[in-house]
C-alpha cells in the first residue's frame, strides 16, 4: 500500500521564507544605508566643528571674538586651505583606524568623499566690516550692561545741540583781538598798557590769550612729569588702504538670520567696545603697536604722537566752547567781566569798545579754563560737559593781571575716556570700523605666528556642499552650515 503526504505547509513556508528573508535583505539595506548616511552627516558635523575649533587665539586673547583665520599663519590664505583643513579632518574620522594603529581594525562602510565645497563664507571685512561688528556688538550685549550707553548718548546729545563741536574759540578770540587793536590804531592810540589800579591792563589779557598761540597745546596742557609715546607706523600694509585699492577678500556678507547692528544702541555700544578692547592716552595698551590706538581710530594719523595732538587740539575746542556758553550764561561773572572791560576800556579814552573787549575776555577765560580742563582730563581726572559755577579752576584775577594757574582737584564728570566715547558716538562709522581693523592687524602681527595676518582672511560663517559614497557607489549629497554664535 502507497503511503501520501501532504506537503503544502513545506509549501507554504518555503513561499513565506522567501517573503521574509526578501524583506529582511531590504531591511539590511536600508540600515546599511542609514549607517553610511549618519557616518557622512557626522564626518561633516564633526570636520566643521574641527575647522571652527581652529579660531585665531591671538585674536580671541586680545579682543574677544572669534574668527577662523583662513592662512592658518602663512603667507597667504583663502577658501582653499579652510577646505583642506576640513578635508584632513573628514579623512581621518572616515578612516578613523588610519591613526589607532591597531592590527586588523577596518571599517565595512567604506565611506569617502569625493565632493567637497564651500560655497558660501563670510568675512570680517564683509559688507564695510559689518561682519565684524556685529561680532563685537554680539559679544558686548553679553558681557556688559545698558546703563552707561544712556549716559553717552545725553552726552552727545548736549554736544549736538549746543555746537560744541562747531565752534572755534581760539580762532574766533583772534579775529576779534585782531579787530578791537585795529579800533584802537584807528583812534591812533599805540601804546595798549596803561594799568588800573587793581593791576588790570589789555596788555595783560592779551598776553595771556598769546601764551595760547606761542606754545605747543600739547605741551601747555600735558600734566608735569607726563610723556607721549613714540610710537609709528606705516599705513600701507594695513587694512583701510587695501580697502582703499579695493585689494581685500569679499564674501557673501552677513549671513541669514544675522541681526545687522545699524541700530543707534549698536553704534553706541560698538564705542564701548572700542573703548574697552583698544588703547588710548590714560588707557595705554603697551602691547599694541600704537599706544593711542582710540585716538588713532578717531584720527588716522601714523604716530600717536600726532593722534594725541590731534584729539587735544579737538577736545581742547570743544572745553573751549562750553566753558564759553557757561560764562555768557553766568549771572555773576559775566557782569564782572562787562564793569573790567569797561574800566580797562576808559583807560585806553575807548568806553564804546568795552563790549568788544568783554567778548574777548570772556573768551580768553575760556579758552584758559579749558587749559586746566586738559591737565585734568590727561591727567585721569574728569569735567563736567557743563560746569557748574564751583567746578572752576580758574578766576577772572587770574586772566586780568596774565597768570594761568588753574588747578581743579574736582572729580566728578566726564573722564578722559568719555569724551572719547562722544568723539567716537559723533564719527564717520565707516573710517571708524575700516581703521579700528587696522588696529586689529597692527596688534595681531606683532604675535608669534600672525607675522602675515589680514583681517579680511578671517571667517566666521561658512556653508559646505558635501558628496560622499560608500562601497556600493551609493551617493549622499547635503549641505552643512555654521556660524560662530
Amino acid at each position: 500500500m502507497q503511503t501520501r503526504y501532504n506537503a503544502y505547509l513545506t509549501v507554504y513556508l518555503s513561499l513565506i521564507f522567501g517573503i521574509v528573508l526578501s524583506l529582511l535583505f531590504v531591511l539590511i539595506e536600508g540600515a546599511a544605508t542609514g549607517a553610511v548616511r549618519m557616518q557622512a552627516e557626522l564626518v561633516a558635523d564633526l570636520g566643521i566643528d574641527s575647522v571652527f575649533a581652529e579660531y585665531n587665539r591671538a585674536l580671541l586673547n586680545q579682543y574677544q571674538l572669534f574668527f577662523i583665520d583662513s592662512s592658518y599663519g602663512s603667507k597667504n590664505g583663502g577658501i582653499g586651505m579652510v577646505e583642506a583643513h576640513l578635508s584632513d579632518y573628514m579623512s581621518r574620522n572616515m578612516n578613523p583606524e588610519k591613526d589607532l594603529f591597531l592590527p586588523g581594525e577596518h571599517t565595512l562602510l567604506k565611506l569617502r568623499n569625493p565632493y567637497l565645497e564651500i560655497d558660501e563664507v563670510s568675512y570680517a571685512s564683509d559688507e564695510n566690516c559689518m561682519v565684524w561688528k556685529a561680532q563685537a556688538v554680539h559679544y558686548m550685549k553679553a558681557v556688559y550692561g545698558g546703563d552707561l550707553l544712556s549716559r553717552v548718548q545725553e552726552h552727545i546729545d548736549v554736544v549736538k545741540s549746543n555746537g560744541f563741536t562747531q565752534k572755534d574759540v581760539y580762532s574766533e578770540t583772534a579775529a576779534e583781538i585782531q579787530a578791537f587793536e585795529e579800533a584802537l590804531e584807528q583812534k591812533e592810540i599805540q601804546e595798549f598798557d596803561a594799568e588800573s589800579e587793581e593791576g588790570y591792563s589789555y596788555q595783560k589779557v592779551s598776553g595771556l590769550f598769546d601764551t595760547f598761540a606761542g606754545e605747543g597745546l600739547l605741551k601747555l596742557v600735558l600734566p608735569t612729569g607726563h610723556t607721549v609715546s613714540g610710537a609709528v607706523m606705516d599705513s600701507g600694509p594695513y587694512f583701510s588702504a587695501r580697502k582703499k585699492n579695493g585689494k581685500i577678500n569679499q564674501g557673501t556678507g552677513l549671513h541669514k538670520g544675522a541681526d545687522k547692528p545699524d541700530k543707534l544702541t549698536d553704534e553706541l555700544i560698538f564705542g564701548e567696545y572700542l573703548i574697552k578692547l583698544y588703547g588710548s592716552y590714560t588707557q595705554p595698551k603697551k602691547e599694541g603697536l600704537l599706544q593711542y590706538q582710540n585716538e588713532y581710530i578717531l584720527y588716522g594719523f601714523n604716530s600717536d604722537a600726532t593722534n594725541l595732538r590731534r584729539s587735544v587740539e579737538v577736545l581742547f575746542a570743544l572745553r573751549a566752547a562750553a566753558n564759553l556758553s557757561s560764562l555768557y550764561a553766568d549771572s555773576v561773572r559775566k557782569p564782572e567781566v562787562d564793569l573790567v572791560s569797561l574800566i580797562i576800556c576808559s583807560l585806553l579814552l575807548s568806553p564804546e569798545l568795552s563790549d568788544a573787549l568783554s567778548a574777548i575776555i570772556l573768551r580768553i577765560w575760556a579758552l584758559a579754563e579749558a587749559v586746566a580742563d586738559m591737565r585734568q582730563l590727561l591727567n585721569g581726572g574728569q569735567v563736567s560737559l557743563i560746569k557748574e559755577h564751583k567746578e572752576w579752576s580758574t578766576s577772572l584775577t587770574g586772566i586780568l593781571t596774565g597768570n594761568l594757574h588753574g588747578n581743579s582737584t574736582y572729580n566728578q564728570g566726564l573722564s578722559y575716556q568719555d569724551y572719547l566715547r562722544v568723539f567716537l558716538g559723533l564719527m564717520n562709522k565707516e573710517k571708524k570700523l575700516t581703521r579700528s581693523l587696522d588696529i586689529v592687524e597692527m596688534d595681531l602681527r606683532q604675535t608669534d605666528g600672525n607675522q602675515h595676518f589680514r583681517i579680511d582672511r578671517c571667517i566666521d560663517y561658512i556653508k559646505v556642499h558635501f558628496g560622499f559614497q560608500d562601497a556600493n557607489g551609493h551617493n549622499f549629497v547635503f549641505y552643512r552650515k555654521m556660524c560662530y554664535e
